[in-house]
């Protein structure tokens, strides 16, 4: 058995695998193995001479905690059916945590088929979103009384990066987690959202851009993907001509963030409103992904990592600050908290508080005096994502 990166020479059986094991359509999957697919970031694990597993490592750029990291969103991982249940997808995770860390990148992201699955290796829920659904009539009747006073039009990419920038820094200036993205990152947003039959939409009131929607029209209704404003007046706005679009979709689908909902009445209109798990996160070296963090802290704590399946990871470490960032050293002391490196990432990205994991009987507290200096470590905020690969 081998694993190694791709050779050119395989990248049509690595296609051919992908297409075999997701319901992806043909034009994505040509359209991403000839735009997104790079050898140096696929692994394939070779045995009796053949490609038998494979997963592709997508580089990205993710804010956490005010800190920029290097990450990579893993997708891709498959197996064909007569080489399942040997191990293999086991092997290939692992490998591609060493190469992660040997890439300095502390931290890594997937979007799972089975949450179960990954969390034996250490990945957890870190993202979630709400959903909203409902009959195109019940979201008219919520929306009755709100009058467009913008003008809409489809994203040029070319012409509006810049303002597809401002929108998206201002929306996620005091969330957690997000992508850092350029220009490639928004032609791919665009690119995927238009094999699927949508497209992104930009909004302006005068001459001045409001925000932008991505959606998609198709048997299944209409998916409002994600609506980017910059208030909530103009949100509404933009909400009503998504609804008002299209005119064969009788169920629409509306994806917005965790958080305080801007929609605190919507489902009185008979919407259906439900929480639903997205992205999973999980840190690849504890000491390297927490060093740096700004944090207003003036203590210091100490905290067991448990990490089952990358040894680095299992030490404690005294975390403090030094400058204006935490410090995250190697210590012998006896620990203040024990943490497991599921839970540690949950408070990293923000999806659970400090005090909700202890009250969850996530955390083993030593010393409870330092419960709050936990809490200052790791302060509430909002996870956010809209990327799925």
């Amino acid at each position: 058995m081998e694993i190694r990166e791709a050779k050119p020479y395989d990248k049509a059986l690595i296609q051919d695998l992908w297409q075999y094991c997701f319901d992806d359509s043909m034009e994505f999957v040509d359209w991403f193995f000839n735009t997104r697919y790079e050898d140096d970031n696929t692994l394939v694990l070779f045995d009796n001479n053949r490609i038998c597993s494979a997963l592709q490592l997508l580089p990205y750029y993710i804010s956490l905690r005010g800190k920029k990291m290097q990450t990579s969103y893993i997708v891709g991982v498959s197996t064909w059916p007569q080489d399942r249940g040997k191990g293999y997808i086991s092997k290939l995770l692992y490998k591609s945590l060493e190469i992660m860390r040997e890439r300095k990148q502390w931290v890594s992201i997937l979007l799972p088929f089975n949450y179960n699955f990954y969390r034996k290796y250490g990945w957890e829920t870190c993202y979630s979103y709400h959903q909203y659904s409902g009959h195109k009539n019940s979201f008219t009747e919520f929306l009755d009384g709100i009058e467009i006073q913008g003008k809409v039009r489809p994203i040029s990419l070319a012409s509006d990066f810049q303002e597809l920038e401002k929108c998206y820094n201002l929306y996620t200036q005091k969330l957690n987690g997000y992508i850092i993205r350029g220009k490639k990152d928004w032609d791919r947003i665009l690119a995927d959202v238009r094999i699927d039959g949508g497209d992104g939409y930009i909004y302006q009131v005068g001459h001045q851009t409001m925000g932008y929607i991505f959606l998609v029209d198709n048997r299944e209704g209409l998916s409002i993907r994600t609506i980017c404003s910059k208030d909530m007046r103009i949100y509404l706005e933009m909400l009503k001509f998504a609804v008002n679009c299209s005119l064969k979709s009788q169920q629409i689908y509306l994806n917005e963030k965790i958080g305080l909902t801007p929609l605190p009445n919507i489902i009185e209109s008979n919407i259906i409103k439900q929480e639903r798990p997205f992205v999973m996160g999980r840190i690849v070296d504890v000491q390297k992904a927490l060093e740096s963090i700004p944090v207003f802290f003036d203590s210091s704590i100490v905290i067991q990592v448990v990490d089952p399946i990358l040894q680095w990871n299992n030490l404690n470490l005294e975390l403090g600050v030094e400058g204006n960032g935490l410090s995250a050293l190697p210590t012998h002391k006896f620990p203040d908290f024990i943490i497991p490196i599921s839970v540690l990432s949950q408070l990293l990205w923000g999806y659970y508080t400090s005090m909700q994991a202890i009250d969850y009987g996530l955390i083993q507290v030593n010393d409870p005096g330092k419960v709050k200096w936990l809490e200052a470590l790791f302060p509430n905020t909002i996870p956010y994502i809209y990327e799925d690969y």
